[in-house]
């Protein structure tokens, strides 16, 4: 739970639409007794057909799709000036943004002002979305989870903080989990399929069912496994959530931008599910444990029927507590 009372303090969330991950967050905020304004930008619309039409035109001559992400970070705005437009100025008591490269400059000035104590969050890594650089100096507090992007960059900026991802304390459905099951959700990457294919081979090898599931908007299947699931459609964050919760060990790969961990580690650790991954940053946690996390590349081969038959081996509720997003929540924006 938080470490202080916020019951009736007013809350400003922008968020991304990605996955309708904000419900849960939505969810936690109000549960903890916030006064909460949650904005989610909508789905991108053109203003007019003379909109699309140069937009068609310009990615086609000059091959530079810079045009339409303007539209759609102005759309965004736009979006979110409609929903503060009537706010005083330090009329809000916490605002967090998270993914502060999708709004524009004019517009996070805008909430900075309005709000008391202004907090950002990047949780992508900084080099794979570079131009979020040129707006870290607006914030009071900027937070990242990537520890070589702090290592990098904590020099040029003092506000700069490393964070970590975190598990929602509230959520709906049931930790139902089935002795066999390993599970996989993720986006379709063709440079990714070789490796996923060999952990795969290897984790085939035991009686276990595997759960595996990959968006790609292609009609084409690239593999020949046949339990792995295409689908075309993003899974919403709590279906995936509800789904996960079933499994008894989750597979995860970093993505090659950053080294920081995903939320997947943090919803293990909340829920006892055993983890295969590719990433060895996990090493450094104090959760980390041999019989809990299987490190691709790293453990021995050998060993990985061992892991998956032996039990979840249960990590000190001090150290659990740590990682819930009340935590965080606490830690970094309060």
């Amino acid at each position: 739970m938080l470490e202080k009372s916020v019951e009736g303090k007013s809350f400003i969330l922008i968020i991304p639409n990605d996955f309708k991950i904000y419900e849960i967050f939505n969810d936690n905020l109000e549960k903890f007794g916030f006064d909460l304004i949650s904005i989610v930008p909508k789905k991108f619309r053109y203003k007019s057909k003379k909109q699309r039409i140069y937009n068609f035109f310009h990615k086609t001559l000059t091959q530079n799709k810079s045009f339409k992400k303007a539209l759609v970070k102005q759309f965004h705005s736009d979006c979110i000036e409609a929903k503060i437009k009537h706010l005083k100025d330090k009329s809000v008591d916490y605002i967090l943004v998270i993914r502060p490269d999708t709004v524009d400059i004019e517009t996070l000035q805008r909430l900075i002002k309005i709000g008391k104590k202004v907090v950002a969050y990047q949780w992508d890594g900084l080099d794979r979305f570079p131009q979020v650089l040129q707006y870290i100096d607006l914030f009071e507090s900027f937070l990242i989870f990537d520890e070589a992007d702090y290592d990098k960059y904590k020099s040029k900026f003092s506000n700069l903080h490393k964070s970590e991802n975190f598990y929602f304390d509230y959520d709906d459905a049931p930790n139902q989990p089935d002795s066999n099951t390993v599970y996989y959700i993720g986006a379709y990457y063709e440079n990714r399929m070789e490796e996923l294919n060999k952990i795969l081979d290897e984790i085939e090898k035991y009686p276990v069912e595997l759960d595996i599931n990959l968006r790609n908007p292609s009609s084409k299947c690239p593999t020949t496994k046949k339990y792995i699931k295409f689908f075309r459609n993003y899974v919403d964050f709590k279906t995936n959530l509800a789904w996960m919760k079933k499994a008894k060990i989750l597979l995860d790969f970093k993505v090659e931008e950053h080294n920081g961990l995903s939320l997947r580690f943090f919803e293990a650790l909340r829920y006892q599910k055993k983890i295969i991954t590719n990433n060895k940053t996990v090493m450094e946690y104090d959760f980390y444990d041999p019989q809990n996390v299987f490190i691709i590349n790293h453990d021995d081969m050998s060993r990985l029927g061992e892991f998956i038959s032996t039990p979840y081996k249960e990590i000190s509720k001090e150290i659990v507590d740590q990682y819930s997003f009340s935590s965080w929540l606490s830690k970094y924006v309060l």
